[in-house]
């Protein structure tokens, strides 16, 4: 179906002439040859109409081309299997779908292998496995990222493993200010699980003195139940500094009661993690 022949349908449907249905987008006369498939119009002036006409935009271009919504909708469902796998920790789904993306003739089928060698490789906590090849591509396709959304934010919190001290705080100074005022509770949990993993790597690095930007961003988030825990391993790193810089022993008490809190919340291997986390770098 052509997109005048498309216009035209919706225009019928609406019991409009076709003057009543171009109003003062464009001309009657212009837009009587746009159904007859005899002039182009132009997509500022197609999405203006259909405004004016209240039609749903994604509606119109799902009736103009059905089978790029159904490879729209496969590709949801594919990237939807593939975190599913990863969160569950499981290499054998990701490899089972990883054998059906590379047999399928979805346009974006190199992307999605390159992300799911990468989660592979996470998970068996063996970036070794991952050719040089591979390793840089998914280096430079997160760090390329511009705009990070929920999903950019997402994309970056799984990989941080891959780059070193430096090369995380420029990304993460850069994600975590555009999103900042954030009040999206999925976004504020990932920009607190950066945080969290940004200031590790700065305390394990000996370079405590990294954190401060970053733990006055998590502080300026409003704790809720949602980011409770995430805001409670923040405050932990944060006594964890404080005592380095300090030596106030105040500091490596309240991190017992942080500690003993989160065992108590039923997160006793975490707790046990976070103890020796102490125990090396206080």
């Amino acid at each position: 179906m052509t997109t005048g022949e498309l216009l035209k349908d919706y225009r019928i449907s609406q019991r409009k002439t076709q003057k009543q249905w171009a109003g003062d987008v464009i001309s009657a006369s212009f837009y009587a040859k746009v159904e007859k498939n005899l002039s182009r119009i132009s997509a500022d002036d197609l999405i203006e109409l259909l405004h004016f006409n209240q039609i749903p935009l994604i509606d119109f271009f799902s009736k103009l081309h059905p089978k790029d919504k159904l490879i729209h909708q496969q590709e949801l469902e594919i990237d939807r299997l593939i975190n599913e796998a990863y969160y569950q920790n499981s290499k054998k789904e990701l490899q089972q779908i990883r054998d059906v993306v590379a047999e399928s003739k979805l346009p974006t089928k190199n992307d999605k292998l390159l992300l799911i060698d990468a989660y592979i490789a996470l998970i068996s906590n063996n970036l070794n496995e991952l050719d040089k090849n591979t390793l840089s591509k998914m280096k430079e396709k997160v760090f390329s990222i511009t705009n990070f959304d929920i999903d950019g934010l997402s994309l970056y919190c799984n990989f941080m493993s891959f780059y070193d001290l430096d090369s995380n705080l420029f990304i993460s100074k850069r994600a975590v200010k555009q999103n900042s005022g954030s009040s999206n509770i999925k976004i504020q949990k990932t920009i607190l699980s950066i945080i969290v993993n940004i200031a590790v790597l700065s305390i394990q690095s000996k370079r405590p003195e990294e954190t401060g930007f970053f733990f006055e961003v998590a502080n300026q988030i409003k704790s809720k139940p949602e980011i409770f825990f995430y805001k409670t391993v923040i405050a932990a790193l944060e006594n964890i500094v404080e005592y380095q810089n300090t030596h106030d022993k105040n500091y490596l008490d309240d991190l017992e009661a942080i500690i003993k809190n989160i065992r108590f919340a039923g997160m006793e291997k975490y707790s046990e993690e976070l103890k020796d986390f102490v125990s090396l770098n206080k």
